[in-house]
């Protein structure tokens, strides 16, 4: 199908115009791309406007000016809204059922209580032999207790002077560490000379089955026998361990008449 153009630049159809019918109509379309104005077509519905009757609207686009009409809502029901979902009335509850007070929680029936949960039963701590257990102190297994089941006495202090005055101290294998805090295996309170840990430290040896005095980490000198104490010394019966304030009598239970490496031996050769 030729075109011809106007003396305005229109293209149309002779044969179908005998003249320019935008000319006559005062229609223009701008085409950005050609810089210049092109026809309607009015062949092709599918892309351009008739130039009569009523514009044509992108379907279910535009709003209505009114409302379209609403379903009556049926007797002593809800009312139906138009996306088919029932919104009930402010204060509308139906018969027999719960109102919501929150967000997704229903408030339980009238008279219904929650029960009281059980108590949980408080744990029972295991019973204690021989003394504070090392292992429920967190504190590093010694060898006697790894091999004997629990951690034996080899000897005691006993307080002869000062604020703890006739108390007695048990002393243990391995490393025994002396202060004024609970975290001590030997504990001594009262006397503020004491440093809270690690002021001295008394050890036993099941291997060679002796004892040693070594300071600790306490800003007050320890004296064995009225001399400095400066590097590990050997302990023997009744000497006195002195902290300042306090005054500690040694007395050993392991020594050439005992040691539980001994006792073992002889109670397995008895079963024997």
């Amino acid at each position: 199908m030729a075109q011809i153009e106007c003396g305005r630049g229109h293209l149309y159809d002779p044969e179908k115009y005998p003249t320019c019918p935008y000319c006559k109509n005062n229609q223009q379309i701008t085409v950005a791309a050609a810089g210049r104005t092109a026809p309607i077509r009015v062949a092709d519905a599918s892309r351009t406007a008739p130039l009569t009757g009523a514009p044509v609207t992108a379907p279910q686009r535009t709003a209505p000016l009114t409302p379209p009409p609403q379903p009556a809502a049926p007797a002593g029901g809800i009312p139906v809204t138009a996306d088919s979902k029932t919104m009930p009335p402010r204060g509308y509850a139906p018969q027999g059922a719960v109102p919501v007070t929150a967000p997704q929680k229903t408030m339980p029936p009238r008279g219904y209580t929650t029960p009281a949960p059980a108590p949980a039963p408080e744990p029972t701590a295991p019973p204690k032999a021989h003394g504070p257990s090392v292992l429920d102190a967190g504190k590093t297994v010694g060898m006697m207790c790894q091999q004997m089941g629990f951690d034996p006495v080899v000897g005691w202090l006993a307080c002869v002077e000062g604020p703890s005055r006739g108390k007695s101290y048990t002393i243990r294998g391995g490393i025994n560490s002396i202060g004024r805090g609970d975290r001590m295996d030997i504990t001594i309170t009262g006397d503020r000379t004491i440093s809270m840990e690690n002021h001295a430290k008394i050890s036993y040896s099941d291997r060679n089955n002796r004892f040693n005095l070594l300071p600790g980490d306490g800003r007050n000198i320890v004296y064995l026998n009225g001399e400095e104490v400066f590097s590990a010394t050997p302990l023997q019966a009744y000497d006195l361990i002195d902290f300042g304030e306090t005054k500690l009598l040694f007395v050993p239970l392991c020594g050439e008449r005992f040691t539980w490496k001994q006792e073992a031996e002889q109670t397995e050769h008895e079963h024997v």
